[in-house]
């Protein structure tokens, strides 16, 4: 994240689409139209009262949003952070990926049939208190469970550096997980892991 300095402190998340921004431990997600605030704050409130992990949203002012600030590690950043240790084994990645299938299973059970969460980057997964919490809700988007774990398992494996035992080792436990907790096919997880490797080669 990078650091602003002006009257007081502010970070500024890393964000494609939006401005988001740290003020006084409050999130503040400028978010590209009304539209999309609208959305993300209707997603957010129904997953709340769910149970789900995910922000607290304090207020709306059109585009705007603020919200709760959950500190943490994103995925990317705990995979990086296992990589660089000596001590990492399985066991570990297993907790993490068990946490993330737990938080989708959550997800699911509180929203409407066939509606998937999509947008599987892990920048959208924070981890504290061993936790996973949810962020980033801009669209409804609807397809299959097993959709959204091989998308995610197909980032996870093609984070740089790709293929790395840690990163094999997380993608086992998320199949794994998605097999035995959200009672997914894990054939079917695959292809959708294979057919996000093909998109990410024609991104390229």
């Amino acid at each position: 994240m990078d650091i602003y300095r002006g009257a007081k402190l502010k970070l500024k998340f890393k964000s494609k689409r939006n401005t988001v921004l740290l003020r006084n431990n409050i999130v503040e997600k400028h978010c590209a139209s009304v539209e999309l605030a609208n959305i993300e704050l209707q997603i957010l409130e129904q997953l709340k009262k769910a149970g789900v992990n995910v922000p607290q949203v304090y207020s709306q002012n059109g585009a705007v949003l603020k919200m709760e600030y959950i500190p943490g590690k994103t995925l990317p950043d705990l995979i990086e952070e296992y990589e660089a240790s000596v001590t990492t084994d399985e066991l570990s990645c297993n907790g993490v990926a068990m946490e993330i299938i737990k938080w989708f299973d959550d997800f699911y059970r509180a929203v409407a049939t066939e509606e998937i969460r999509g947008d599987v980057n892990g920048r959208n997964f924070i981890f504290n208190n061993n936790q996973c919490w949810g962020v980033d809700f801009e669209e409804r988007i609807y397809g299959t469970k097993e959709q959204d774990i091989g998308r995610l398992i197909a980032f996870v494996l093609t984070y740089d550096p790709p293929h790395t035992t840690v990163k094999t080792a997380f993608a086992s436990s998320l199949l794994y997980h998605g097999v035995n907790i959200l009672k997914l096919d894990a054939q079917e997880i695959c292809r959708w892991r294979d057919l996000e490797f093909q998109a990410m080669l024609k991104r390229r």
